[in-house]
């Protein structure tokens, strides 16, 4: 087994499980601004840049509503899609910093230079422009050198340019769906908020002795440090108000982003830290917290069709 590969093998399209075909269809195509090729009802949609037949398929056939993996599992690290130059990857950073996309890190390999995020099933995706193979960073013996240096951002963003050959895809608006499944989402999470604040109130009381009056407790939920990991759902909470607000331009992609943040701060675990573990910990001791969250999960989860 010493022949090597053909040189000419590459990497094809990636299939992804999601658990919303229509939240993952407008972040690919409404931020990242890849076309839709073919749909396959509301189960699957294959897409690609500048009419291949598909870089991506999508599909919900197995993973309807589904959650991301829990950390300390195995599967797929990151999908890395590359950009032709400088000037195309520094529009993709434009459109994430347009659609308010957070980044996860931005890394100079000396190969290549790379931003790195998570798409709306939290799956990890690498967006990347190689150098020439000529620039390469060598070692003494010829090998490849590679390595993790910060990027400049704000010189890649100079490098953007709208033009007739990179042109935004257009902004899906919020769709009255939407809006209604995002109001229905809201309730059920300032539930949550409640049954969690009740849960971490009595675990004060017990560990540090009576809050006292509303105005002592509400003092206590915004500075004690006992309250804060609660501070990141209160926020989420807010970004929803955000969005529905009637002089909002919310999108459909935004909708999708907001929502896979909420889900990826739901997960319960118990070898997590923050949230996660004090999430992990309520579930655990309250029934109420239990049966808020599943409210919570019945409002994230797509409908059938």
């Amino acid at each position: 087994m010493d022949k090597r590969i053909d040189a000419r093998v590459d990497i094809g399209h990636v299939h992804l499980k999601v658990a919303d075909l229509e939240r993952s269809v407008a972040f690919y195509t409404g931020v990242l601004g890849f076309e839709v090729m073919q749909r396959w009802g509301t189960q699957a949609a294959f897409l690609s840049a500048g009419g291949y037949h598909h870089h991506l398929g999508l599909n919900t056939w197995e993973s309807l509503g589904g959650s991301p993996p829990p950390p300390g599992t195995t599967g797929l690290y990151h999908v890395a899609i590359r950009y032709p130059d400088r000037r195309t990857l520094g529009d993709a950073l434009r459109r994430l910093r347009d659609a308010k996309v957070p980044l996860e890190g931005a890394s100079d390999h000396g190969v290549s230079e790379a931003l790195y995020l998570r798409d709306p099933d939290g799956n990890g995706i690498e967006l990347y422009r190689d150098r020439p193979r000529e620039d390469w960073p060598r070692a003494s013996d010829g090998s490849v050198a590679m390595g993790s240096a910060p990027l400049d951002l704000a010189a890649l963003l100079d490098e953007a340019t709208e033009d007739e050959d990179v042109t935004a895809a257009p902004v899906a608006p919020l769709t009255e769906p939407t809006r209604a499944r995002l109001g229905q989402l809201r309730t059920d999470l300032l539930n949550l908020h409640k049954v969690l604040l009740e849960d971490a109130r009595v675990a004060y009381e017990m560990d540090r002795g009576r809050v006292g009056t509303s105005a002592n407790f509400l003092q206590l939920v915004i500075n004690d440090p006992w309250f804060a990991w609660l501070h990141s759902l209160s926020e989420l909470i807010v970004r929803i108000d955000e969005l529905l607000r009637k002089d909002s331009p919310a999108s459909e992609a935004d909708a999708a982003m907001l929502l896979s943040e909420i889900e990826r701060l739901l997960i319960a675990s118990e070898s997590g830290d923050g949230f996660h573990k004090r999430y992990y910990e309520a579930l655990q001791r309250q029934p109420a917290v239990v049966l808020a969250h599943a409210e919570v999960r019945r409002a994230l989860k797509p409908r059938r069709e």
